[in-house]
């Protein structure tokens, strides 16, 4: 029983932490030219910046919507759990001599951050019907990163928002806002819209 409680314990404070760790990663890295002289000819550093804050944020600034693209095709969309394995393991290695549980715990919830994150992220940008599209967290979640595309400096966190809060970086809405959330069928009272059409068809009751 005590055993249980310290991988329900691990798991919680880890998720936190990694809710953290993407804010200030997506904060950071993906929304900054690298500045330091060492980084700036760095290939993989820019990458990061270039292919989030420009080509993943140019493809669906107006449209928050898409048609699925084949693998590779698409731009900042998803993360690498196998990377995200790898790098958790040195952080792994550092808390065993600490905790063996939180040691093994950390790089499964890298993992399954990673996981999470992709499926939560393909479904807002490239929808394909999952089964929670259409439930009210995830709309609230898709509200939240559209608002991240509507201002870059707000709303760094996809799925688990304690990262946003922490560090006051939660956008608030205009009506302009909502207005477009509704059309794109972001809120609980109208479906999404086809690009083409002029205007919004309430939901049969």
């Amino acid at each position: 029983m005590l055993i249980a409680l310290q991988v329900v314990a691990w798991f919680v404070a880890l998720a936190v932490f990694m809710s953290l760790v993407e804010h200030q990663v997506h904060a950071k890295l993906m929304h900054r030219r690298p500045k330091f002289f060492l980084f700036r000819n760095v290939r993989a550093r820019t990458k990061i910046f270039t292919s989030h804050a420009l080509e993943h944020h140019s493809q669906y600034r107006e449209e928050f919507h898409d048609e699925p693209l084949p693998p590779g095709e698409d731009r900042g969309i998803r993360l690498n759990p196998r990377e995200g394995l790898i790098e958790s393991l040195p952080f792994a290695l550092v808390l065993a001599p600490f905790t063996t549980i939180g040691a093994i715990m950390f790089p499964i919830v890298v993992v399954l951050h990673h996981l999470t994150w992709n499926f939560v992220h393909l479904e807002m940008h490239q929808p394909k019907g999952h089964f929670f599209g259409n439930t009210r967290l995830f709309k609230q979640l898709a509200r939240h990163h559209y608002l991240h595309h509507r201002y870059p400096a707000k709303n760094f966190n996809v799925f688990l928002l304690v990262g946003d809060y922490v560090f006051g970086t939660m956008a608030t809405p205009t009506e302009a806002d909502w207005a477009e959330m509704r059309r794109q069928g972001l809120t609980d009272d109208l479906p999404a819209v086809p690009v083409n059409d002029e205007k919004p068809t309430r939901a049969a009751a």
